[in-house]
């Protein structure tokens, strides 16, 4: 394997594949317990609105639309006017995504201690500090 590029996504592949995987034993999609994470590990006074969704994954709008829409409907998150603007609506998780957020922090948990493991606590902080300024530097 000679190109960046390709071990990025081979790995991406890999870490998708096993997040759907433990996914489906929730009745969920591994976009949606990432989604689950990334709202459980916000501070409690911080709204988040769905830019920041869009930003934090680096999605489309219409991206981010289409499965927060899902994610009402199956009832993981709640869509509630804005307090600091009422053009905007705070997404927060549900009751039962709150709990079912234990199970999915455990998850992520393992699998981040699982590339430490093989890689070294270094090495591991150096990769995400050089794909962090890669994609800071891609994305002006």
């Amino acid at each position: 394997m000679r190109r960046l590029g390709i071990a990025l996504q081979r790995a991406q592949n890999t870490l998708s594949r096993q997040a759907d995987t433990f996914a489906r034993t929730l009745d969920l999609t591994g976009t949606q317990i990432i989604i689950i994470d990334f709202l459980n590990n916000q501070p409690v006074d911080q709204p988040i609105y769905q830019k920041d969704i869009e930003q934090e994954f680096n999605i489309r709008k219409s991206t981010a639309t289409n499965i927060l829409n899902l994610m009402v409907k199956k009832r993981l998150i709640i869509r509630q006017i804005g307090t600091h603007d009422k053009r905007l609506k705070q997404i927060s998780l549900s009751p039962q995504a709150q709990q079912l957020a234990v199970q999915i922090d455990t998850f992520f948990e393992n699998s981040e201690k699982a590339i430490r493991d093989k890689l070294g606590d270094t090495a591991k902080q150096e990769l995400t500090k050089q794909l962090e300024k890669l994609f800071k530097e891609t994305n002006m």
